[in-house]
């Protein structure tokens, strides 16, 4: 089992209640709830960098328009052949 670590922390009585209404409805320590909310936190950081990456590189490397439209033609005579 990993080395766990006790902290204290302060957070305004609305926060605080807030969270113990989520917490209970859901049937979460606190602890739990905290480690869930870091956790969503780490991953919202990290799709903020994907996101800023892909900006980055779309930025370098635009669509060319004449590629989206042979690519729009192409979609739209394959998906023609299918049955829907």
């Amino acid at each position: 089992m990993p080395r766990v670590v006790k902290f204290a922390i302060s957070i305004p009585e609305e926060d605080f209640k807030k969270l113990e209404v989520l917490r209970q409805k859901e049937e979460l320590t606190r602890s739990k709830a905290v480690l869930q909310a870091v956790k969503l936190w780490e991953e919202s950081k990290s799709m903020e960098e994907f996101i800023r990456k892909y900006e980055e590189g779309y930025k370098k490397f635009p669509e060319v328009m004449e590629e989206r439209v042979a690519w729009e033609k192409a979609s739209l005579t394959a998906l023609a052949k299918e049955e829907w």
